[in-house]
């Protein structure tokens, strides 16, 4: 990465807007791979797993250097205003951002599913067990800790943020066809449906047959397919103030 941007950089073909945000990307990439070693230094010498903590970090941080990589792309690759009318984006954008900031919210609490092998308990659904509430979740002194490693309490998050996910999707999804939208906009917010029945699906396959390899990797290919989505749609939804620059002009 770096190569090739000082290339380009020293030829002039970067602009001066577009230059710090590479800048950017080359630094959070770097931490990137320093977070990834102080992951590995908390296992895979004597036992084959790692902290949950630092591997949920290392999840998060790849997903922010990923995000961030994308919506710089996202704003090269649209630079006409979005002619969506004003109240549609004022109704649909804060939406789109709260289920895109839910999914992320879900996809790191994935992080804590592997991170405790969680996923090997309970492969029942919708019930854990013989209960929708297990027993024993918050068994752990300090408290707080049964957010991050308690068994049960960390694999009912997962579920239950991802059915929130999914009625949030479907909600807004309904919101989308009732509101006067371009047709690619329309089509992202099929997509992002689309995605979400697809990832929820893979979620519960992957727990009812006790974690597969390639039924759980594509469950964690999928988030970032969902994330990826997600963005999207926040982005074509974007585009306020060049709209109304536009109609100013």
């Amino acid at each position: 990465f770096l190569l090739p941007f000082v290339y380009f950089l020293v030829k002039g073909q970067i602009s001066r807007r577009l230059s710090p945000k590479l800048a950017a990307m080359l630094i959070l990439g770097g931490l990137q791979g320093v977070l990834g070693w102080f992951m590995v230094k908390s296992g895979l010498v004597d036992r084959p797993d790692v902290s949950p903590y630092r591997l949920t970090a290392h999840l998060a941080l790849a997903f922010l250097v990923y995000g961030y990589m994308l919506w710089v792309a996202l704003g090269l690759l649209s630079r006409r205003p979005n002619p969506l009318p004003l109240r549609a984006l004022q109704r649909l954008r804060p939406h789109a951002i709260g289920l895109t900031s839910l999914a992320c919210l879900a996809i790191l609490s994935g992080g804590f599913v592997a991170g405790t092998d969680a996923g090997f308990a309970y492969n029942t659904f919708p019930l854990m067990g013989n209960h929708l509430i297990p027993d024993g979740m918050m068994a752990l002194d300090p408290p707080l800790s049964n957010f991050f490693e308690n068994i049960a309490l960390v694999q009912f998050n997962h579920r239950l943020l991802a059915m929130l996910v999914l009625g949030i999707a479907v909600w807004l999804w309904v919101r989308a066809l009732r509101s006067t939208l371009p047709q690619r906009t329309q089509f992202a917010f099929h997509i992002l449906l689309g995605v979400v029945l697809v990832q929820v699906t893979l979620g519960i396959v992957t727990l009812l047959l006790i974690i597969p390899v390639p039924i759980a990797a594509a469950h964690q290919a999928g988030a970032l397919v969902l994330f990826t989505v997600s963005l999207w749609v926040v982005h074509e939804l974007g585009g306020t103030k060049q709209v109304s620059k536009s109609i100013s002009a």
